[in-house]
């Protein structure tokens, strides 16, 4: 639509008294409500999309031009570049610590490596929004230009991709580190679920997410409403639905610890630290319900390039915190050797809750002769292993080492281990001759 046709619109609705204004008295052009609805619609009935662009940019049209009317420029796209920036560096470092303190403590394992992959594909998601910016991605459609229209719309959904593989393997590293760290056969069962829950979930919407249009191209070219599309999903619903499924499981996840910490006999102070290094999950759940909400006007809105910002800042925000929360438990190892005074364990945090001194506790479930011990480490520098008995053993060393004992279920041939902490290492051997003191965990 040119501007004289659309000064032949007002003077079309003059002649039929629905506008009053003349075709050169802008303030009357912009202000008048029918002329703008009436320009809108045909705008959405005349033009295509480009050409609805072209022509002073969809929305701009009811005000016949936004320098005009002086309609003021939006841009928030500097919240996304500010998001992705902070949250990716954060995570760059939490992902650093984690596998220094599982390589230098000789720990690490497959949730480390989980971990390593999760931030693999969660730090692409921020560094492909940060590029968003600069295109336009926050400002209001109709003032960006078409070729970077659909340049944004290709990074949207490669960083789509790849955020999905990011969600699926840091609740991979909860669920294997629940494995190492809890004994318990039922805490296993159900992580095996939820592990089983998780693939499924990645594989599934993953895969949809990549061949949501045929060809692949229309994901970034259906909009323009002349590319040629076989089919594309509904987006709005995918988005709805994957998030639901993502909230789910990871309210799933971050109840698994709850009842195991209920169980043991560590001062409050501890007790508080550790139900704070798991529940810290529940930010990511958080922000996932935020981005929930922000998904409302996704595949739906007029102007995409200003409404779906905050979606794909929460989504960002969501990924890299849950890299984050994830290496959490690492945080304190490390800190510990690096500021003892404040993060090493005390003498007096013992005495405060009745924990037996320099003690580790052997967590007892009888399940046969066969022996299966646990990979090693823990939240406070120590190594698990399922035992079949209960014993507290006398020893020196650090007071916050936690140790599963195997024992064999007929008490003979008790099985040696060594335990590291920051000081040094401290080896103990249990046998016939050593006196212990047995109790039973209820």
């Amino acid at each position: 639509m040119k501007l004289s046709a659309t000064f032949g619109l007002i003077l079309g609705l003059a002649i039929t008294n629905q506008t009053t204004c003349s075709p050169t008295d802008m303030q009357c052009v912009c202000t008048d409500e029918a002329l703008n609805n009436a320009i809108q619609g045909c705008v959405m009935t005349s033009c295509t999309v480009k050409e609805g662009l072209n022509n002073n940019r969809l929305q701009a049209a009811v005000n016949v031009t936004s320098t005009r009317c002086g309609v003021p420029v939006r841009d928030r796209g500097t919240s996304l570049l500010v998001v992705a920036i902070l949250s990716a560096v954060g995570a760059i470092i939490a992902v650093t610590i984690r596998t220094t303190v599982g390589l230098v403590q000789k720990t690490f394992g497959f949730d480390d490596i989980f971990a390593l992959l999760a931030a693999l594909f969660g730090v692409p998601v921020a560094i492909m929004q940060c590029n968003t910016p600069g295109l336009g991605f926050g400002r209001d459609t109709w003032t960006v230009k078409i070729e970077n229209i659909y340049t944004v719309q290709k990074m949207v959904y490669a960083s789509q991709c790849c955020y999905f593989l990011s969600s699926g393997f840091t609740k991979l590293t909860f669920l294997v580190f629940f494995l190492r760290i809890f004994a318990d056969q039922r805490t296993h069962r159900i992580c095996y679920v939820l592990i089983g829950c998780s693939v499924a979930y990645t594989l599934a919407f993953e895969l949809t997410m990549i061949f949501a249009c045929r060809p692949i191209s229309a994901v970034w070219t259906a909009w323009d409403m002349e590319s040629k599309v076989d089919y594309c999903i509904d987006q709005h619903t995918f988005y709805y639905v994957a998030a639901s499924f993502n909230i789910a499981i990871d309210i799933a996840i971050i109840l698994i610890p709850i009842p195991e910490l209920r169980k043991l006999k560590l001062s409050l102070k501890r007790k508080c630290f550790l139900f704070s290094i798991f529940g810290v999950g529940g930010i990511t759940i958080v922000v996932s319900c935020i981005r929930l909400e922000s998904l409302a006007h996704f595949a739906t809105s007029t102007n995409p390039m200003y409404d779906n910002l905050m979606s794909a800042v929460f989504s960002v925000l969501e990924v890299n915190v849950g890299i984050i929360c994830i290496c959490m438990p690492s945080f304190r190892r490390f800190l510990a050797r690096i500021i003892p005074g404040c993060f090493g364990t005390t003498q007096a945090d013992s005495d405060e809750s009745g924990e037996t001194p320099n003690a580790r506790v052997s967590i007892a479930k009888r399940s046969g002769p066969k022996k299966r011990p646990t990979i090693s480490g823990s939240l406070f520098d120590t190594a698990i292993m399922k035992t079949v008995d209960t014993k507290v053993e006398t020893v020196k060393g650090s007071d916050d080492e936690l140790r599963l004992v195997d024992i064999s279920r007929d008490g003979k041939n008790m099985a040696s281990s060594t335990t590291e902490s920051a000081e040094g290492k401290f080896s103990m051997a249990t046998g016939r001759n050593r006196s212990q003191e047995t109790f039973s965990v209820p």
